[in-house]
Parts: structure tokens; C-alpha cells; sequence
């Protein structure tokens, strides 16, 4: 082969998306002086090491250890912004000895920054891809949060019950499940499911879940002409789950619910309008009163009753 086409070769091979020979030996030493920084636990040595690697060799041999090892140390130097373009980089190649990794990682990172798109696109790759049970449960768990926050209801029920199939779930996570079905299942007025996931949730929850499981049967018990039932489930809410003032509030209005339909106009007026004197730090529980109320007064005044204030 002539120099001119000796040349030419050397040219054409320097512009192939890989590294030519004669820059092997390197691409090696740059990255083992940068490895062994990141296996000392020298940090920041380490970022600037494996960065500058990753740049001079974006497509070195070593570059889909080097991104990972790169977004390690940023993650750990608490820089968890700058980690996402490395990590990504390793979830874009084939799947790999660090995909299940950076999965988890970036989920943890674009749950904490509330980016919904992100997030859930993520989890979704980490529930089917993932090899260990705890990042299966954490993807399951998180996607159905995740879509009952963006109020993707439908996607919210399917996770939930992914999450109580799942032996491997704690009891919290599974109390969780059944809220958020239950809470779903009022959103798209699906009165049959809701009863199922309240009556549940009432045989496990604790605190605030079970203030608001109690509400709710008192609520159905109300809709279903059980009206002294329902004020003996409200009296409950009222003593034992006392520091939950928004359920009591709104337990109130049921039971006053309750009073009319028993035909004590006086009781339920009563308490209708201590509720709105009381309870001004929830307006759509004060708004919910005064509507109830108004509709109190205006069908007495149709019957000619008399009410004491």
C-alpha cells in the first residue's frame, strides 16, 4: 500500500464511532487512573477523573462503566442533578450490569423532583426489567402513587391491586393500595368498588386512613337510610379519631343529615351551623354545611316549620 493510501486508511478509520488502535492503550490508562480514584471513595477526584474520561472518550471502551461510575460519585456528592445524564446514558445501551441500578436511582431522583412524565416512564422499564423483588414492590408501589396523584385514576387502581396481590408488600403500603382505590373509585363515582375498598380499609387502617374509612361508612350508612347507625359510627370518629378534624367536620354534616331525615330539624340546624362557626380552616367542609343548611331552611319554609337558632 502506497503512503498516499496508508493515509488515506489512517483518515477514514480515525472517523469510524469507535476507538481507533493507536488510541486503545489511552483510552485505558485514562480510565484505570479514574476507576481507581472511584474505588478509593475519592469523590470529587473521581468526578473529575471519570468527566474528563467520558469526554475526551464518549465512546471509549470503558464508557458505559465510566457514565455509571460518574453518576455514582455525583449522586453520592450530593449533585443527584448532574448524575441523571450519566445515568441515562447507561439505560439507553442494551440492557446491562447496571441498568436495574440506574433505573432505580433515577426513579428515586425524578420522584423526588415530581417530574410525572419521567417518573412513571422509568418505573414502568424498572417493574418489567428489575431482577431483585424489592425494586419490583418499589416500582408497583410508586407507579400507583404516581398515577393517582396525576389523577390517572384507571392506572392508579391497576397498581393498586398489583401492590395487594403482592405477598412481599408491608402492611402500610397494602393500607395505601385500598385508600387509593377507594379514594379512585369516589372520583369516577364508583359507588360499588368504594364501599368494597372502605369496608376493607377499615379492618386495617390506623390514624388518619381509618378517621377517613369511618367517614365514609357512616357516609353509605346514610345513603342506605341507616340513620342511627350512621350517627353511632360518627360518635366513634368523634371520640377515638378526635385529632382528625377534617373527617370529624365532615362527619358532622352527616349526622346532621342523619338528624333531618329523623325528623329533628332543631339538632340538625344546630349542628350544621356549628360546623360553619367552627371549622373555618376548611372551606369546602364550611361550604358543604352552609349548602346543607340552606336547603334545611328552604325546604321548613315550604312546610311552614318554625326553626330555633
Amino acid at each position: 500500500m502506497d503512503n498516499g493510501k496508508v493515509d488515506e486508511y489512517a483518515t477514514w478509520v480515525k472517523t469510524l464511532d469507535f476507538v481507533s488502535v493507536s488510541d486503545a492503550d489511552l483510552d485505558n490508562d485514562t480510565y484505570e487512573a479514574a476507576e481507581k480514584q472511584y474505588q478509593q471513595g475519592n469523590t470529587k477526584q473521581a468526578i473529575a477523573n471519570l468527566s474528563g474520561y467520558v469526554s475526551k472518550f464518549p465512546n471509549g471502551i470503558h464508557a458505559l462503566k465510566a457514565n455509571f461510575y460518574l453518576a455514582q460519585s455525583y449522586f453520592a456528592d450530593g449533585n443527584a442533578n448532574s448524575s441523571i445524564p450519566n445515568y441515562e446514558y447507561v439505560i439507553a445501551k442494551s440492557r446491562n450490569e447496571f441498568t436495574e441500578q440506574a433505573l432505580a436511582r433515577l426513579a428515586e431522583i425524578y420522584l423526588k423532583k415530581e417530574d410525572a412524565g419521567k417518573t412513571i416512564t422509568v418505573l414502568k422499564r424498572l417493574e418489567t426489567e428489575a431482577d431483585f423483588p424489592q425494586n419490583i414492590t418499589f416500582a408497583q408501589s410508586n407507579l400507583m402513587k404516581t398515577y393517582y396523584e396525576e389523577k390517572d385514576y384507571a392506572n392508579a387502581v391497576v397498581y393498586a391491586e398489583k401492590v395487594l396481590t403482592n405477598p412481599k408488600m408491608d402492611d402500610k403500603v397494602k393500607s395505601d393500595a385500598q385508600i387509593i382505590i377507594a379514594r379512585s373509585a369516589i372520583q369516577t363515582n364508583d359507588e360499588v368498588k368504594a364501599r368494597a375498598a372502605y369496608a376493607k380499609l377499615l379492618t386495617i387502617a390506623k390514624g388518619e386512613l381509618a378517621a377517613e374509612a369511618l367517614y365514609y361508612d357512616a357516609y353509605f350508612k346514610n345513603k342506605d337510610g341507616k340513620f342511627d347507625a350512621s350517627n353511632t359510627v360518627i360518635q366513634k370518629l368523634s371520640k377515638d379519631y378526635s385529632g382528625y378534624k377534617y373527617f370529624g367536620a365532615k362527619g358532622l354534616i352527616v349526622m346532621a343529615k342523619n338528624f333531618y331525615a329523623l325528623k329533628d330539624s332543631f339538632q340538625a340546624t344546630f349542628i350544621l351551623e356549628s360546623v360553619i362557626k367552627n371549622f373555618g380552616s376548611f372551606p369546602d367542609v364550611v361550604e358543604d354545611a352552609q349548602l346543607e343548611l340552606d336547603s334545611i331552611k328552604t325546604k321548613e319554609a315550604q312546610t311552614n316549620s318554625s326553626i330555633q337558632n
